[in-house]
């Protein structure tokens, strides 16, 4: 099955975006029916039951309980979510565009979060690799999708041949190698553009690799305990990975000079107070070149998470991801 959730639920979207980034549960509410001990009932009854006469079900125990809310309508957006099961695959709107997730086990109650917030079922489900399309390249499959407003919707026809191509992309949409012609390109242009553009264009890339937030320390005045010399130009959290990459960002036209090498040197002991618990990932990237013999500097600080990305490194990067400036 595909299904179309939608987190949005004012009492409880925080905490159900939370169950998803940092315990892969996709969540949904009807916390009362959990509550009273009918949990476990409902599910059995959806995997087991139509879709018309689950919604009898459904609305006859709302009205045992005294929930008006519990409407027909709602029945049906319950009923999607509980027959979920291993292999199903679920988009998940956010803003203008989604994400793809694959349910990994399905449907199971949550008594201890439904008392303190509104959500009564989970799934557990994994983040799914997939080409990131632009709002014009949804296609009206998708984008229809995207303006349905309800909790969940199941998708048949076109909208699932549209995310099946973006699970599985053509030959045409795979990377192929980058002509050296872009790449000069790229980087000539990455030389003579603003510090700050060329710091934007980079968080422009990690948010395209899946960065969920970008941080440029320098402006947010981020808590640090490191030298300024070895700060970090911009940060990027990957919340669903428990990573965050710290870049430290120059442009250098031929050899990287001695202070910009004790610079890279130094960015080993940089540390952030405010992201402690994730994994470390540290990028010093250069337009220039590091001297040849500075080869075994280079190869230590990369042991130690920084990896170095010199000379048209960036720009090779850019141009297979498809970014143009």
């Amino acid at each position: 099955m595909y299904l179309m959730h939608r987190i949005y639920n004012q009492t409880s979207a925080a905490e159900q975006k939370r169950l998803l980034e940092e315990e892969n549960k996709l969540s949904t509410g009807y916390a009362a029916f959990v509550l009273a001990g009918e949990g476990e009932n409902l599910i059995r009854h959806a995997q087991q039951m139509t879709k018309s006469d689950f919604a009898v079900y459904f609305q006859g125990l709302g009205q045992q309980m005294n929930l008006p809310w519990a409407t027909g309508t709602r029945s049906h957006w319950l009923y999607y979510f509980l027959q979920l099961d291993a292999g199903d695959v679920v988009v998940v709107p956010e803003g203008h565009h989604f994400h793809l997730f694959q349910v990994t086990n399905g449907p199971q109650v949550e008594p201890a979060i439904a008392q303190a917030h509104d959500i009564g079922f989970v799934v557990t489900v994994k983040p799914l690799d997939m080409v990131v399309p632009t709002k014009r390249q949804l296609g009206p499959a998708l984008t229809s999708i995207l303006k349905f407003r309800g909790t969940d919707l199941k998708l048949t026809g076109q909208s699932v041949t549209d995310v099946q191509a973006l699970l599985t992309p053509s030959q045409e949409t795979q990377a192929s190698e980058p002509s050296q012609k872009d790449i000069a390109q790229i980087q000539a242009a990455l030389l003579k553009m603003p510090e700050k553009q060329y710091h934007q264009l980079i968080a422009h890339y990690l948010t395209q690799l899946g960065a969920t937030e970008i941080i440029f320390p320098a402006i947010s005045q981020l808590p640090t305990t490191d030298e300024p010399s070895a700060a970090a130009d911009v940060i990027a959290v990957f919340r669903k990975l428990g990573a965050v990459v710290f870049v430290h960002a120059q442009q250098d036209d031929g050899m990287v000079d001695e202070a910009g090498i004790q610079k890279m040197v130094a960015y080993q002991y940089t540390t952030f107070e405010k992201f402690d618990t994730f994994v470390p990932i540290k990028w010093f990237v250069t337009t220039g070149h590091l001297p040849e013999e500075e080869d075994e500097a280079v190869g230590y600080v990369q042991e130690n998470r920084v990896q170095v990305l010199q000379n048209t490194d960036l720009a090779e990067r850019l141009v297979t991801a498809g970014i143009s400036l």
